[in-house]
């Protein structure tokens, strides 16, 4: 198998809540970028490997984690396949810019998968990927773009125009747990998620609500990212209005004309 795993933009990205896990609730949009992508290669092989310009240890790596998830789901006969696979991943999707690449990897490798060998229903398919990771869900689902909640793992696919975006991504990494933990740190006024009307912002288009919005009011994540690093704040200051701010960072977007 050969695939391209594309990366996501956030659209929006509003933080409600924390749990006693440690878990943040939010709302997103979600959209896939059609221009940045890893690729993926996939056959059988003698025992399992994979390779790929990967900054954490494999047995970290969310791959290697959707393969023990998806493993630990099928019978022994079929999941045995599992331990006979040689998969490559062409990186191309920069780390810590907020992208989704980690995710769109495993997101779209379990649907490939299951595609081809086993058949699951996506019900169960959707609870491998809450267990592998928060952004998982809306990779393996194949949606063009989607409203995004709960911790990740809620996604209901939004229909709208494809719209093409040019991104910019500093050589700054963004560490998500620390930028979500700088958020939590933010005073309540800085926070400020309920100043904005979530629900209608659901119901809108993409191109409304960046036609309507700057990428501070946006993006709850924008302030503790450039809090964090210094450099991407310096960087911040120099871009005009029309960019906006992905996920925990570092990478911004706009619109093309």
């Amino acid at each position: 198998m050969e695939f391209k795993a594309f990366g996501k933009l956030n659209i929006f990205l509003k933080i409600l809540s924390r749990d006693e896990r440690g878990y943040h609730s939010l709302v997103s949009r979600f959209c896939l970028v059609k221009g940045i992508c890893d690729d993926i290669f996939i056959k059988e092989a003698d025992r399992f490997s994979l390779f790929g310009d990967f900054s954490c240890p494999i047995e970290d790596n969310l791959i290697t984690k959707a393969i023990k998830a998806l493993k630990n789901r099928l019978p022994l006969k079929e999941a045995g396949l599992l331990d006979c696979l040689k998969i490559q991943v062409d990186k191309k999707i920069p780390e810590g810019g907020g992208l989704g690449g980690g995710s769109s990897n495993a997101g779209n490798i379990l649907y490939h998968l299951n595609k081809e060998y086993f058949g699951l229903p996506d019900e169960i398919m959707f609870e491998i990927c809450k267990e592998v990771g928060a952004d998982v869900s809306f990779f393996y689902s194949q949606a063009l773009s989607a409203n995004v909640s709960g911790i990740g793992e809620v996604i209901e696919e939004f229909v709208e125009p494809i719209l093409e975006f040019e991104v910019f991504t500093p050589d700054v990494y963004c560490n998500t747990r620390e930028v979500y933990n700088a958020f939590d740190n933010l005073s309540k006024s800085d926070k400020g998620c309920i100043d904005y009307d979530i629900k209608k912002w659901e119901k809108e288009s993409s191109l409304q609500i960046l036609n309507s919005y700057n990428r501070e009011e946006l993006n709850d994540l924008l302030k503790p990212a450039l809090n964090l690093y210094p450099t991407l704040k310096g960087i911040e200051q120099k871009l005009g209005d029309e960019w906006f701010f992905s996920g925990s960072g570092a990478s911004f977007f706009r619109l093309k004309i």
